[in-house]
């Protein structure tokens, strides 16, 4: 690993702890599941923000602020809209639900103490946004509209919003905007594709998501899924990597690898787990 890769590991380490003392409520751990921390969009987040000329400290806090309101909303989405009857089950939506709100508000008590009130602003503003994305994806859904384009263009805004808003006010001129906005969204989009290629190479899951759009029937075979869904990873990914290539600052180039290492490590070990089956 790099020296520029190791700091960076050792900076998201820092902020993943922060994240975790905020969000730690040992009662709320014993019902809910928490989603896992979207270390990748976070590191490139720390990255943007030093390079737009922001200190450590100052990125670090606004990383923080951003994680625990990611948390918050990945939590919502976890909850279910159907459960089996009883009053554990019932407990345990209202739990989830508390929890989302409970993370969600540690980030504008931080961000209040620190004095960061544009930050403030730009984490409200993006909210809106994704929950302005979220109902257009449920409504489409709903009622048959929902199209391979629509749903990659949705997912992009709803998982990288509160990212690219940082982005929109601090880039320096458009194209640096442009290039750090297509980077959130195709990284986010490898990933979540990702996730779904672990979920169904598992059978923890139906295709959903990207991989319901990736067949031409509805009711294809499990394996046809599978191969569309590593095609089309594989592909997102090389656009990634050579995204980061075309970094003109070597410093950048070299920290930024380490997320798409990452993501390039994740892919390796499943299909080496496949390959042992």
């Amino acid at each position: 690993m790099s020296k520029y890769a190791l700091s960076l590991a050792e900076d998201m380490q820092e902020i993943n702890e922060r994240i975790g003392r905020l969000a730690s409520v040992p009662f709320l751990k014993e019902y809910v599941d928490y989603p896992g921390l979207a270390e990748n969009r976070l590191a490139l987040l720390f990255v943007f923000l030093c390079d737009a000329g922001l200190g450590s400290e100052r990125a670090k806090t606004l990383c923080t602020a951003t994680g625990l309101m990611q948390l918050g909303l990945d939590t919502h989405e976890t909850v279910k809209t159907h459960y089996e009857a009883g009053e554990t089950a019932d407990r345990n939506r209202q739990l989830t639900v508390l929890a989302g709100d409970l993370f969600s508000s540690h980030y504008y008590h931080l961000l209040a103490k620190a004095g960061e009130v544009m930050a403030i602003r730009i984490l409200s503003e993006s909210i809106q946004v994704v929950n302005e994305a979220k109902m257009r994806l449920y409504l489409l859904e709903k009622s048959n509209q929902l199209t391979w384009e629509s749903y990659v263009s949705l997912r992009k805004t709803i998982d990288t919003a509160l990212y690219i808003r940082f982005v929109e006010h601090f880039s320096i001129d458009a194209s640096v905007e442009k290039f750090w906005k297509s980077l959130f969204e195709q990284t986010s989009a490898v990933e979540g594709m990702v996730g779904e290629w672990e979920q169904l190479q598992w059978g923890q899951r139906l295709p959903f998501g990207f991989s319901r759009y990736l067949t031409p029937k509805s009711d294809s075979p499990v394996a046809q899924v599978l191969t569309s869904v590593e095609a089309k990873a594989m592909e997102w990914l090389g656009v990634c990597e050579q995204m980061v290539r075309s970094f003109q600052s070597i410093e950048n180039q070299r920290a930024v690898s380490w997320v798409t290492s990452r993501i390039m490590h994740r892919v390796s070990r499943l299909k080496r787990l496949v390959e042992e089956l």
